[in-house]
């Protein structure tokens, strides 16, 4: 993974400029769009649940564009979907968090496509919602909610004298955002109980449908793509990262899709439940075809990105990408 690792300085640089593409970044998106050519090939496309919206637009246009190459995509969680790769069922795995040292051992090789974040998530008529958003959780009292492995009261992590109980969601596939969240609380993936849902879709629908109860998911998932607000009955929960009881400013969780975004650069949101969003191969890829789709990702369907409600890529990011590539 050393063209993960080896991030220059202008790259760390780049997370503090922003979501939205300068002129100069407009221009070498320009400048790596593929025109339609005599590209000929199949491949198939597996893993993240996080990525699979923008991937499968972005094949879908990319396959008029080039109605010679055909792309299959299965959603199956990023840990299945490497499994794919390394089995060779797939030829492109959806990566939603870093890889093991395991998998870069293997030769498995990613490029970033897109930027994301994970989420804790109530719904939005928790009747102790005032005061989640006023005071948040600590890490100390994520951790107590969501490993623990016991249904803990609204009362005992808020302070209070509520007796309702707690019902925690966690995601029962071999999922980058339990992955993520559970680094945030120096755990496991496996030391996360509750009860399991496969996929983003299923834990919006959970939460949606129980005042009690908490999760996380991905950015892309907690809002409208088409508004950029928050969905229905969906509040994520600020994290109290200085365990003062109380949020401050820079803690407030924000209200739409584009203050999301623009924290994840600015670095006002916890950076271990930030990531880079990654399509990997098993070694750097040369068949003309999938060559052909990544430098379309990087290039004219970086303009789709921010449409699918994921953060793009700024021209830094756009040209260490396209350097892997070469």
């Amino acid at each position: 993974m050393d063209q993960v690792k080896k991030i220059t300085p202008l790259l760390i640089l780049a997370l503090v400029i922003g979501c939205n593409s300068p002129k100069s970044e407009k221009k070498l998106i320009q400048s790596v769009v593929e025109k339609k050519s005599n590209l000929r090939g199949n491949f198939s496309i597996s893993g993240a649940y996080a990525l699979y919206p923008l991937v499968s637009k972005l094949a879908n246009e990319f396959m008029k564009i080039q109605p010679g190459v055909k792309i299959d995509i299965t959603k199956m969680g990023t840990g299945e979907g490497i499994t794919a790769l390394l089995t060779k069922n797939c030829d492109l795995a959806m990566i939603s968090r870093p890889l093991t040292d395991e998998e870069i051992n293997a030769g498995i090789w990613v490029i970033p496509v897109a930027k994301d974040g994970v989420a804790p998530i109530v719904n939005q008529k928790n009747p102790y919602l005032e005061t989640l958003l006023s005071q948040g959780l600590s890490p100390q009292e994520f951790l107590q909610v969501f490993t623990s492995g016991k249904q803990l009261t609204w009362g005992f992590v808020l302070g209070n004298t509520a007796k309702e109980k707690i019902t925690v969601y966690t995601r029962a596939d071999e999922s980058g955002a339990a992955d993520i969240w559970a680094d945030f609380l120096y755990k496991k993936s496996s030391d996360i109980k509750g009860i399991g849902v496969r996929g983003d879709d299923e834990m919006i629908k959970s939460i949606q449908e129980d005042p009690l109860a908490i999760g996380f998911c991905n950015f892309t998932y907690a809002f409208d793509i088409e508004t950029g607000e928050r969905k229905k009955d969906i509040q994520i929960i600020p994290s109290d990262l200085d365990f003062d009881n109380k949020i401050d400013k820079v803690e407030i969780p924000f209200v739409n899709l584009e203050e999301a975004h623009r924290s994840l650069w600015l670095g006002f949101y916890p950076d271990q439940l930030c990531r880079e969003l990654t399509l990997g191969s098993l070694g750097k890829p040369t068949d003309p075809a999938i060559v052909g789709f990544l430098k379309y990702v990087l290039g004219e369907g970086q303009n789709n990105v921010k449409k699918s409600g994921y953060c793009p890529l700024n021209n830094v990011y756009i040209s260490y990408s396209l350097d892997l590539l070469k």
